[in-house]
């Protein structure tokens, strides 16, 4: 899959409005109407397996999984990693370079092949559910696989974390908080040192994908760690929407500062964008370009967007 595709709109948090994805089997459907959205799992195991209730129904995950498949590369794959699982495959894309994802673990094109996945023999499954069918992230289908546990598309990255560390009896665990400990310690080191930037500068977050500008969405990782900071936020457009180049330096004329994601080895300066030099924030080089995906993702890539708006802040202060 192209890298810039990563970058793309076909996974669009602005679809979080979009109904619940039903099971269609007879044995949940009793589940669902009864409400049983999502809970930590019971007390007690057996025979090394957990209970549990997920958007799927209830039912058992082994306490100690050998061999885990993270369907999604972002949204799955992170809080796996971050719970010391041992991810065997994933799919979409490769996982980011500041992913610290097993070097060994299989990646699969996407939509992935539910048969391949089969073959792996896992014994735990980690698939976002986006709140309907889907051919990307076929839960269904997944979970006549094996367990499978469903990652909110529509919650912050942290509760994900908390939500599959408690379905796993992991709250305590010491990898997960030493992960969530370090994001809030260098979250709170940033806050100290660009504290008067933080609260006056106007940034602007976009994505620069196929020589078009669009804005993000606003419940992205970026935008999760710009409220983490207290970053004052400036929305040119409304979600993933495109500014066009007649509105380019008009929209973005007032923003100081600029995060722009953009696929790695791309630079918008060096494109054919007359108009994009022509900003202030461009002209006064007060733009961190990622070079990666910072839309979706979980703690590595919400550490990583720290470095970002670090970068920034420090430009903009000197």
């Amino acid at each position: 899959m192209p890298a810039s595709t990563v970058l793309g709109s076909h996974i669009c948090v602005s679809d979080l409005t979009r109904r619940r994805f039903v099971v269609g089997t007879a044995a949940f459907s009793g589940l669902f109407a009864a409400g049983c959205a999502r809970s930590a799992g019971t007390e007690g195991d057996s025979a090394g397996m957990r209970t549990v209730t997920t958007s799927l129904g209830t039912y058992d995950i082994p306490v100690t999984p050998k061999r885990v498949v993270a369907i999604d590369s972002r949204l799955d794959l992170e809080p796996a990693v971050a719970m010391g699982l041992p991810v065997i495959a994933y799919s979409f894309d490769a996982a980011e370079p500041w992913v610290p994802a097993d070097p060994t673990a299989q990646v699969f094109e996407a939509p992935v092949n539910v048969e391949a996945i089969l073959a792996l023999e896992p014994d735990l499954i980690i698939c976002t559910d986006i709140g309907e069918a889907s051919d990307m992230w076929p839960l269904q289908q997944l979970s006549q696989t094996a367990p499978v546990l469903p990652m909110d598309f529509t919650r912050p990255w942290r509760e994900n974390i908390d939500q599959l560390a408690s379905w796993l009896n992991r709250t305590e665990n010491p990898d997960v908080r030493q992960v969530i400990g370090a994001y809030e310690d260098k979250a709170a080191g940033l806050k100290e040192r660009h504290a008067p930037s933080l609260a006056s500068k106007r940034i602007v977050l976009l994505n620069y994908v196929n020589q078009k500008v669009n804005g993000v969405n606003r419940k992205g990782i970026s935008t999760q760690v710009a409220e983490d900071l207290g970053v004052q936020l400036q929305w040119p457009v409304e979600g993933q929407k495109e500014i066009s180049t007649e509105n380019l330096v008009t929209s973005l004329d007032s923003a100081d500062g600029m995060i722009v994601t953009t696929a790695p080895g791309v630079d918008p300066v060096s494109d054919d964008r007359a108009m994009w030099n022509r900003i202030r924030a461009v002209q006064g080089d007060n733009v961190v370009y990622t070079g990666g995906n910072i839309n979706y993702g979980s703690v590595y890539t919400a550490m990583r967007t720290l470095d970002y708006f670090d970068d920034l802040f420090t430009r903009l202060e000197n």
